[in-house]
């Protein structure tokens, strides 16, 4: 069995001779992984069984760099390009619930995917994973996130209007990530904080749900698994999530939900992918604790299938080289 085949038997709920498992890396703790093993291939090394192939429209199409650390992306959004991870938006082009004289970017722009099928022809033993975008983010990048929260109050048919916009983007991203061959696709988009959701229920069934559920078909039409990237508490959205179609939430983080609930309410229907802590037992336990959290997670979400181990978010250079490998070693025991 190949790893890209024990994946897909994970997503579908079922028990594999090996737990399917994953890292990313933030680029300083991949360059420490690139010494430590002397190649640039990591995920190689460290064993992954899914490859993410993505494309950032901060940085890598279409950007535009301003100053020393300003770049500015296809949506206009400003980033401050930091060298430890994305960075952060130093400017919202939408200053106004006003979309009048905005110009969105063309989905199918030449070159948005270049290189993309000879990395994917190179791994076609793994789980090819490919991130379309964000819809609720992007709107917050576009927006300000404080602004966007007040304007679904204030302003409900401006929120519609740039979201049904966001999502035309995606869903022409999605075409032809079908047609690339992938065999998953991914939305990055957080919803909640480490208490609770960063809006109500009711408003994300409004704005955000049906998009949602549009996008999700799209991709489950054509074949292909759904999953979603949300961090923070979202365990009060997960049956809407699930009677949308998505196949896999991640990345289930420990400090903010219930991992064993969730398993213990929906593992029958839906698979989890993370759960190990990047706020606490990765970055500041030992080597021996990281085994010890790695091994009980699995057991305990592994059962029954529905579960590839990961951290609750891409690796930053927090956490010790010796934690890495721990969490490798006891993945691969």
């Amino acid at each position: 069995m190949t790893k890209k085949e024990t994946v897909i038997e994970a997503i579908q709920l079922k028990e594999t001779p090996s737990v399917p498992y994953h890292m990313d890396f933030t680029p300083p703790a991949r360059d420490m992984l690139k010494q430590y093993y002397n190649t640039q291939d990591i995920d190689r090394a460290v064993g992954n069984y899914i490859l993410w192939l993505s494309w950032h429209p901060s940085l890598d199409f279409q950007g535009k760099r301003l100053g020393d650390r300003l770049v500015q992306d296809e949506f206009g959004v400003v980033w401050n390009d930091l060298p430890e991870n994305r960075g952060y938006v130093e400017h919202h082009p939408l200053s106004k619930p006003d979309l009048s004289g905005y110009e969105f970017p063309d989905s199918y722009a030449p070159g948005r995917f270049y290189g993309l099928k000879e990395r994917m022809e190179a791994y076609s033993d793994l789980f090819l994973l490919a991130w379309a975008g964000d819809l609720f983010e992007r709107a917050h990048f576009l927006r300000g996130l404080d602004n966007l929260l007040m304007d679904l109050h204030l302003n409900p048919q401006f929120v519609h209007d740039l979201l049904d916009n966001i999502l035309q983007f995606l869903l022409g991203n999605v075409t032809q990530l079908v047609e690339l061959g992938v065999d998953g696709i991914f939305l990055s988009d957080d919803y909640g904080h480490q208490q609770s959701l960063l809006m109500s229920p009711g408003h994300w069934q409004e704005f955000i749900k049906p998009r949602l559920k549009e996008l999700f078909a799209r991709i489950k039409d054509a074949g292909l698994y759904a999953f979603l990237h949300s961090c923070g508490k979202v365990s009060q959205i997960v049956p809407d999530l699930m009677e949308i179609g998505l196949d896999v939430l991640h990345p289930i983080q420990p400090e903010a939900m219930d991992i064993a609930s969730l398993k213990a309410e929906y593992g029958d229907k839906l698979a989890f992918y993370g759960g190990i802590s990047t706020q606490q037992t990765l970055p500041s336990g030992t080597p021996d604790e990281v085994e010890t959290e790695v091994r009980r997670t699995v057991w305990l979400m592994a059962k029954g299938g529905g579960y590839i181990l990961a951290p609750g978010i891409t690796l930053q250079q927090d956490v010790p080289l010796e934690n890495i490998l721990a969490f490798i070693r006891a993945a691969q025991s």
